[in-house]
């Protein structure tokens, strides 16, 4: 009896813990700008990371995961994946370039210019 009381208190204290950082996680999420077609942007990018399928760019804009690099990627992103088959082709993909690196993006646009040592990336928006 003494031994399911502990459980039960402990299965509740897990539950409220998981609550709170949960809305915490939410939370700052949701301040972040999303980078758009409509939306025009100059920045310097000195930390990038890829959480659950955005790109966040300095814990102030993010981008979908799904923002890939058309043409030439100047070997600059590196294809580390085993379990892609030998037949599929690799994309790159923005989460796939490590910051630091510049964004320019004009309003009413769908591309995004990255420059990174000097190169010249164009990723498209999807």
């Amino acid at each position: 009896m003494k031994k399911s009381g502990i459980v039960i208190i402990m299965m509740v204290l897990g539950f409220i813990f998981s609550m709170y950082f949960f809305s915490i996680d939410s939370k700052s999420e949701s301040e972040l700008v999303e980078i758009k077609n409509e939306t025009s942007i100059k920045l310097k990018v000195k930390e990038a990371y890829n959480e659950r399928g955005i790109n966040i760019l300095d814990d102030k804009y993010f981008l979908p995961s799904s923002t890939y690099i058309l043409g030439n990627d100047y070997l600059l992103s590196k294809d580390e994946a085993i379990w892609r088959p030998s037949n599929k082709k690799y994309l790159p993909r923005i989460s796939n370039v490590s910051a630091p690196f510049e964004i320019y993006k004009n309003k009413n646009n769908d591309t995004l210019i990255l420059i990174k040592e000097n190169k010249k990336i164009i990723l498209l928006l999807k």
